[in-house]
């Protein structure tokens, strides 16, 4: 958990911070505030040519003001048009450039979080984060802070014309000023409050919305759809409530506003036409001001509105500045250049355990369990090394320390003799492919996905290579647009074979001097999984080659085989020799081989 998260920043600071993101477009900002501004000064212009409009063309007659009147009324309206269509637009551009600039920044911080971030954070509460907070803060940034600058210069312009025309009667609006004050603080908070709720509420419909679209085909063959529509239904609930009573403030302040309001203006019509006010006060000066009083009602409508909006894009605001706090992949203060591995791995005395999200290097000793413990392993460069044992044993977090998905706390890990700690992580992680039995491909073209780890400069020579050495090849030219047809999400359009072998075309373009295979050939058939082993076994000469292995059959020719056990290695040697120990590999091997030997049951 970030600190961000638990000591959330002011609406101040939050939006302040925001701002800063404007720094990059600040001539037009400012062309856009000077908009702002002239079209707030316009309704000031207005009122106050209602004065001499009246006195000057209907009380006195003057011809002068009678032909100078309309000019100056177009001239205003002229003015309004140039400064609110430089003022929108403007704002408009700065407003999505910001979230543009803030979405890249939010996305390429994802891009390098640790990967036990995505353990605790669930990937629905991201998106949220990215694509509906993103617009709420949108929001903020463009319409709330133009209706913030430009109101705001319209109501003190119309404030101070009212105090030039008669200091008694704006005396009213200036007393319900502090009233006005408080009550608009109190309706922030509960905005800040509910906005809060509301986007929490959102992350969790987000969450199991997209647990259920990833996971329909388990939904559907378990019959959970009554299940995941009253769980979806209750959260939707939630969100549904926590938006209404938002909505209630809302609705509520702007009318309660506007009453206290309007009791300043029943006091200044009062005011005005008592006694022998009447006749000190002249018609024009009487009637701008009222026309100013009228004209100050829609602006200080739209700057109490905004402050829904302004609240909500606050809390956004936190949510998003909170994820963009949140620890990166950090990197030794002296990272050393690395070029190519020869694949020589040493682990000394290693151990690893798991902390809790709210774990804090501050507190106390963690109680986490180890999950690696005192893990002494040489593996010789050029060497094939499977990793066996019981679910739990330890294997895949042993593999996952090696390119630093995990970081290690006890011990030291050394690659060519140097500790992996001290090499940059983009380095260290270029010596590695990586084939699993959960096959990752994305919603692009197949050579896309097979070029991958060279992104837009990928070799079309080098692609086909690696198709053919995967068996891949023939499968793919069968496809409607060959090498450039679309996989669909996850490589939905293919089969699970396919997919497969996909992976592996990727590992062998990667063309890394260490290979992580984790059960690679466990959606292939039986025929195609006999020509991916053998050209892995042609693809692993001269590389480090390190197996996760579930079927034993599959690694019987490993230079070493390591057993692990509550996160302990407990034995190591070869097939034969383990299997001549009779120790707890042998025992693997028996329960895998001779379950036929087993009692069958009675049908």
């Amino acid at each position: 958990m970030s600190t961000a998260s638990k000591h959330p920043a002011s609406g101040w600071q939050t939006y302040r911070r925001l701002l800063m993101y404007t720094q990059h477009y600040w001539q037009l900002l400012a062309l856009a505030i000077l908009g702002m501004i002239a079209a707030g000064l316009t309704e000031v212009a207005f009122a106050a040519l209602m004065k001499p409009l009246l006195d000057g063309s209907f009380v006195h007659r003057d011809p002068a003001t009678i032909h100078l009147m309309p000019l100056l009324l177009l001239g205003v309206f002229a003015v309004r048009v140039i400064a609110e269509f430089a003022s929108g637009y403007g704002m408009a551009w700065v407003g999505r450039s910001v979230i543009r600039d803030l979405k890249r920044d939010v996305f390429d911080h994802v891009l390098h979080l640790p990967v036990r971030y995505f353990d605790h954070v669930p990937g629905g509460d991201i998106l949220t984060r990215l694509n509906y907070q993103s617009e709420q803060v949108s929001e903020a940034a463009a319409s709330a802070l133009t209706t913030l600058i430009r109101d705001t210069i319209t109501v003190l312009g119309l404030l101070v014309w009212l105090l030039i025309l008669s200091w008694q009667l704006a005396l009213f609006i200036v007393v319900l000023a502090p009233i006005l004050v408080v009550l608009v603080w109190s309706i922030s908070r509960a905005f800040r409050r509910y906005a809060r709720r509301i986007q929490d509420s959102m992350g969790q419909v987000s969450h199991v919305a997209e647990e259920v679209i990833n996971g329909h085909r388990v939904v559907k063959l378990y019959g959970g759809e009554a299940f995941e529509a009253a769980r979806f239904s209750a959260i939707n609930a939630k969100n549904f409530q926590d938006f209404m009573r938002m909505q209630a403030v809302s609705a509520l302040s702007s009318p309660l506003t506007q009453f206290v309001l309007a009791l300043g203006i029943a006091g200044i019509v009062w005011f005005a036409t008592t006694g022998d006010r009447m006749h000190s006060i002249s018609v024009g000066t009487f009637v701008s001001f009222i026309t100013a009083l009228s004209l100050i009602l829609s602006p200080m409508k739209r700057l109490i509105g905004v402050n829904a909006v302004l609240q909500r894009g606050i809390a956004a605001g936190e949510s998003l500045f909170g994820l963009l706090d949140e620890p990166r992949e950090a990197e030794a203060a002296q990272t050393l250049p690395f070029g190519r591995a020869s694949g020589q791995i040493r682990f000394e005395g290693v151990g690893l355990r798991y902390q809790p999200a709210n774990f804090s290097a501050d507190s106390a000793a963690s109680n986490a369990p180890w999950v690696l413990s005192d893990i002494n392993l040489d593996i010789p460069a050029g060497k094939t090394v499977a990793l066996v044992g019981r679910s739990g044993a330890g294997k895949s977090s042993l593999m996952a320390s090696l390119p630093r998905f995990v970081e290690i706390e006890r011990g030291v890990i050394r690659l060519d003799g140097i500790d992996i700690s001290t090499l940059k992580r983009s380095d260290l992680r270029r010596q590695f492919a990586y084939v699993s039995q959960d096959t990752v491909l994305f919603n692009t073209s197949v050579a896309a996905n097979i070029g991958y780890s060279d992104g837009l400069a990928a070799d079309k020579t080098r692609i086909i290579a690696a198709a053919k050495a995967a068996f891949a090849f023939d499968f793919i030219e069968q496809l409607p647009e060959g090498f450039d047809t679309p996989v669909g999400e996850n490589g939905v359009l293919l089969s699970g074979g396919q997919r497969q072998r996909l992976a592996i075309a990727r590992a062998l373009y990667r063309d890394a001097p260490i290979l992580i295979l984790d059960e690679a050939t466990s959606a292939l058939d039986t025929e195609s999984e006999r020509y991916i082993q053998a050209a892995l076994e042609n693809l692993s000469r001269g590389r480090t080659t390190l197996v996760i292995a579930h079927r034993l059959s599959t690694i019987e020719h490993a230079d070493l085989i390591v057993v692990l056990d509550q996160g302990r290695v407990i034995e190591s040697g070869s097939h034969h020799d383990l299997l001549s120990i009779e120790g707890a590999y042998a025992a693997l091997h028996r329960l895998q081989f001779k379950s036929a030997d087993l009692p069958q049951p009675r049908l």
